[in-house]
């Protein structure tokens, strides 16, 4: 069977086979460094084409206008923020250098009774403390090696960081774009779904849609909206370095791990440094508002059909973030939580009458009407 296949190819016909194959991959190698900022502008552009269809209408379907507005509204709330923290960041190193250097000649008071009352560890964290009581610069001297690494390795991945942030500018471009052409790359994206899978294909464009809005929404919606309030309660404590501190709160937060990791030990160090009436408040903003917006939003998203395991986010989470870097973070677990529904679709086509309802379907066909420039 192999020989009659062989015998039925030309010379030519592998040359043309060739060539196709090269220009493919060299496309792919094109576009590969800006791979990250066009699947994350995809998700953008999908994720607020609801609220862009409302904003449209408003203007009287003028949908560059719109289109416009989004991308500078998208701008403030993502890209603006990271620079703003780059800043803060870049600031924070020489400060950081600087009481390091005014700790070396300040003393050390004696080791506090509650250290030496912790079980099992408490007598060896109190020998600990006196030895540095006892020879404060020579313990921050032999530190110093690991602290100008960890300054390098900081100012390192500011730079990564500044990466990320023309990628994000990018990807909300892209966004932009596809809001302005909407209906055509819709029509694009069922074309080539139809093409692939024919009639089966069914409502697979309206799933992908539905999980890519419900990832978008239950975990980087709630991950930013704990963030919000906990950089808000970190600046009226005074914390400094509030918006580093929220940006660790944002990656917690989409990684599905608790962010009192972030505000409670800033609220320890406002109870240290003597300002009790703050650090309390900063306790409970942290334990009424930043905790409890999380376990009310995810319930009602979850009631939505966006149920996905805890594990596949923090898959996706970790994965993206080195695939992608800080980028990787919101295409991470959206790429994943499209595959894992894809999967048990495969497994169980049953499941799709329960991602997408009847009324998601009219939902979706009353969200395109025609565009007008």
């Amino acid at each position: 069977m192999i020989e009659r296949a062989l015998q039925g190819l030309s010379v030519m016909t592998v040359l043309r086979v060739a060539l196709v194959v090269l220009l493919v991959l060299a496309c792919l190698e094109i576009i590969r460094p800006f791979i990250g900022a066009l699947l994350w502008g995809v998700i953008i552009a999908v994720s607020v084409w609801p609220a862009f269809v409302w904003l449209r209408a408003r203007l009287q379907g003028r949908t560059v206008l719109a289109a416009s507005m989004m991308v500078v509204a998208m701008m403030l709330a993502m890209a603006v923020p990271l620079a703003l923290m780059l800043l803060t960041l870049a600031e924070s190193v020489p400060m950081i250098a600087d009481q390091v250097h005014l700790l070396s000649g300040m003393p050390l008071p004696p080791a506090p009774d509650w250290l030496r009352s912790l079980p099992m560890v408490g007598n060896m964290a109190a020998g600990a403390w006196e030895n540095a009581r006892a020879d404060l610069p020579g313990l921050l001297e032999k530190a110093r090696p690991t602290i100008n690494k960890t300054a390098l390795w900081a100012l390192g991945k500011g730079a990564d960081l500044s990466i990320s942030l023309l990628e994000i500018v990018l990807a909300i471009c892209v966004a932009g774009l596809m809001l302005a052409r909407g209906e055509e790359a819709q029509r694009l994206a069922i074309r080539v779904a139809d093409r692939l899978g024919g009639a089966s294909v069914g409502t697979l464009p309206q799933v992908i849609t539905k999980m890519i809005r419900g990832v978008t929404a239950g975990v980087i919606g709630t991950a930013l909206a704990q963030t919000v309030l906990c950089v808000i309660g970190l600046l009226i404590a005074g914390v400094p370095g509030s918006l580093v501190l929220g940006f660790l709160c944002f990656m917690m937060a989409v990684a599905q791990l608790p962010t009192l990791l972030v505000w409670l030990p800033a609220a320890l160090w406002v109870l240290y440094t003597g300002h009790t009436g703050m650090g309390i408040f900063l306790l409970l903003w942290g334990f009424l508002l930043v905790n409890t917006i999380d376990n009310i939003l995810k319930p009602i998203l979850i009631s939505q059909g966006v149920n996905l395991p805890m594990w596949l986010i923090l898959l996706g989470v970790i994965g993206g973030l080195l695939a992608w870097g800080m980028i990787g973070l919101f295409i991470g677990p959206t790429l994943l939580a499209v595959g894992y529904t894809l999967f048990r679709l495969w497994l169980d086509p049953a499941i799709e009458s329960r991602i997408v309802l009847p009324a998601d379907a009219g939902a979706v066909a009353s969200e395109d009407p025609p565009a007008q420039a």
